[in-house]
């Protein structure tokens, strides 16, 4: 049975309650990685998905390439990000279980990679466990070691609204496997797997998470909670 750490970035936005109650009617455990800015005009959402058992991830805070940007403000969009997100949890009266970091678009920083790699270090920040992934694509790009979540499915769904994919693609390569290989629903590791929560892929194809993940468990994909390193 194929197993799956579910992640999604770029909350909060408009769809992100309605699929919060999905993952919660499904018993999905899931992190939900928040883009600062947008969280900062929206708290009562962080606040909702951490009351359901969300686990809240950086994303930065107006979702920058890192490679394209200074360290100081590398720095600055985790920090600005971490005071959304000590706020989201003192509101909700949780206690924060872990501190994580994903980059936006994936793109590490390029020459910066070392230094920026030693802030996260220095300041407690771990990533999902990814002693189970296999995929062969996670591991040639270094995704298996440093403090920051990566994934090793991304869905690409967000490109439907702009017609870059068609949504019977991103089936397709759900049911099939990426352009490298994996194989959410039959490779035997573990995969993380990464969806967007987006209005404009939401006006394209309505609940096309559900769609997506109802798929998945249809195939027997067990989704599980996540641990970290």
């Amino acid at each position: 049975m194929s197993k799956v750490i579910l992640t999604m970035d770029d909350i909060p936005a408009g769809n992100t309650k309605t699929i919060i109650d999905y993952f919660t009617e499904k018993k999905l455990p899931a992190v939900m990685f928040v883009v600062g800015e947008q969280a900062a005009e929206d708290m009562d959402t962080l606040v909702y998905a951490i009351n359901h058992g969300i686990i809240l991830g950086n994303h930065t805070y107006t979702h920058p390439f890192f490679s394209e940007i200074s360290y100081e403000e590398c720095v600055e969009e985790i920090e600005k990000t971490e005071e959304v997100l000590t706020k989201a949890y003192e509101m909700a009266g949780t206690e924060r279980p872990v501190k994580l970091f994903r980059f936006p678009y994936i793109d590490k920083g390029g020459e910066k990679y070392d230094i920026i790699q030693a802030y996260l270090k220095e300041h407690g920040f771990k990533r999902i466990d990814d002693s189970g992934v296999l995929a062969e694509g996670y591991k040639k790009d270094g995704h298996n070691r440093g403090c920051d979540t990566a994934c090793s499915f991304d869905c690409q769904e967000y490109n439907i609204s702009s017609g870059q994919i068609t949504f019977e693609e991103v089936m397709r390569r759900i049911a099939e496997g990426d352009e490298g290989g994996t194989n959410m629903t039959t490779d035997p590791g573990v995969n993380i797997m990464l969806i967007h929560s987006h209005d404009h892929t939401e006006a394209a194809v309505p609940e096309y998470y559900r769609i997506m993940i109802d798929s998945m468990l249809d195939k027997g994909v067990e989704f599980i909670k996540p641990e970290f390193i």
